[in-house]
């Protein structure tokens, strides 16, 4: 492997950040995040349950397998509400880090 990705002082050996989007289960997801060696998975703040963290939610699975979980605000479609979930997200999830994502109209 390459040189490790480096952000604000936290050492990642895999450059891949992979979603929580469109796995057909959790165990699916899980065993897809394992099989591609990433360490930090995107999720989507405004399609889950932040709250729950069983083993059988998303956020519980990520959790207990060890994943850094870097909170999205996909489904925003204006500024206000992207920082809102943003804000919502890191809370949640307890870091700093944030992918902005803001749709600029319903077909894209």
């Amino acid at each position: 492997m390459g040189d490790p990705l480096v952000i604000a002082g936290k050492t990642f050996e895999s450059r891949l950040l992979l979603g929580t989007g469109k796995w057909t289960s959790t165990e699916v997801m899980v065993q897809a995040l394992r099989a591609s060696g990433t360490e930090m998975v995107t999720v989507a703040v405004r399609r889950v349950d932040l709250q729950d963290r069983s083993g059988e939610s998303i956020l519980g699975a990520l959790v207990k397998e060890g994943y850094d979980i870097l909170p999205n605000t996909a489904g925003c479609y204006n500024c206000e509400e992207a920082v809102r979930y943003a804000r919502l997200g890191r809370e949640a999830v307890g870091t700093d880090w944030v992918k902005l994502e803001v749709i600029g109209d319903q077909k894209t």
